[in-house]
Parts: structure tokens; C-alpha cells; sequence
């Protein structure tokens, strides 16, 4: 969940926790940004968007038992992205520590709110390479389904939530 992989060569800071509480339960970590030596930039459905940058944070919801991992990206306090990774299960350990095996589907949330699945060509390919199962392909869909349903219904709550948990570091 600290990115290591993508980040092994820049500086940032990284800590986690377990929390539980009335909607969530599971590992939250933040990832700040400090010594990133070039700002990393992504292919939007919107366009090019910066990510990374020194400064900017990174804020991670892997829920016990759940079927996705969510990243909520601020800069300067603004939330501007909100990207969640399916998965085929997440391992959280009490210390907030967590992994979580990806099935290669996402949902990412536009700046207008709206959630949008991404990457369902690659997902059909892991299928028919047979990298995953039907039951995996199966699963991956429907768990996009619901969390561009959940999206849809609750974006203030989640929005609400999501600086309530990076405000969990803050006091630290």
C-alpha cells in the first residue's frame, strides 16, 4: 500500500493505520510526497493529470474483507482524484498494514463526480489469456458495478469521510 514499487527512488513519507468506525473498517495510510525528483502525470479520461508531486498526497482505504482499494489524491487540501483499484482480495493486519492483489479493473471518479470503470479491454484480455478465471472476471465486474452504484448515491458522504480520515494524520 506504500507504492515502494512505484516510488523506490523519491523521498516521501508514508504511515498507516487500522481504523474502524460506522462505515469503515480496515487499513487507511497517507503517502506525502517529498522528494519527487520529476511530478508524475497520468492519461486521464479527462486528459493529462498530474498525480504526484512534491507536496502532494496520497490517501488509502484497503477495507477488510472488501473487493477494492481506494486512492484519494490532494493537493494543496483540495481532494481532486479519487481512483479505486478492484480487487481480488485485500490482507490488512492490525497494524494497518495491508496488501491487496489487483484484477486489473478500476474506477476512477471525473471531476464533475461522475464514476467511470477503466480498463475493461485489459480485463477481457486477462480472461482470455486465461490470467484469471470467469469467477475472477465475474467478480471484478460486478465489484465495479457496486462502487460506481456507491459512488453514485453517497459522493457527499464519501467526500466527508475521506478528510475526516486524512485528518486522522494530521493530529498526529
Amino acid at each position: 500500500m506504500d507504492r515502494r514499487e512505484w516510488f523506490a527512488a523519491s523521498d516521501y513519507e508514508y504511515t498507516c493505520i487500522y481504523h474502524r468506525d460506522d462505515c469503515f473498517r480496515g487499513s487507511i495510510g497517507l503517502l506525502t510526497f517529498t522528494g519527487l525528483k520529476e511530478p508524475e502525470s497520468v492519461d486521464s479520461p479527462e486528459g493529462p493529470l498530474c498525480i504526484a508531486a512534491n507536496g502532494y498526497q496520497w490517501l488509502e482505504l484497503v477495507p477488510e474483507g472488501g473487493h477494492f482499494a481506494l486512492t484519494a489524491m490532494f493537493h494543496d487540501g483540495t481532494l481532486f482524484e479519487q481512483y479505486t483499484d478492484i480487487t481480488l482480495r485485500n490482507e490488512v493486519a492490525e497494524n494497518g498494514d495491508a496488501v491487496f492483489y489487483d484484477l486489473l479493473l478500476d474506477v476512477v471518479v471525473l471531476s464533475d463526480g461522475t464514476p467511470r470503470i477503466l480498463d475493461r479491454e485489459e480485463l477481457e484480455e486477462a480472461l482470455s489469456g486465461g490470467v484469471i478465471t470467469r469467477e475472477e472476471y465475474d467478480l471484478a465486474l460486478n465489484t465495479a458495478g457496486q462502487v460506481v452504484d456507491f459512488f453514485t448515491s453517497h459522493k457527499a458522504l464519501i467526500e466527508q469521510k475521506l478528510f475526516e480520515y486524512k485528518a486522522l494524520f494530521e493530529k498526529k
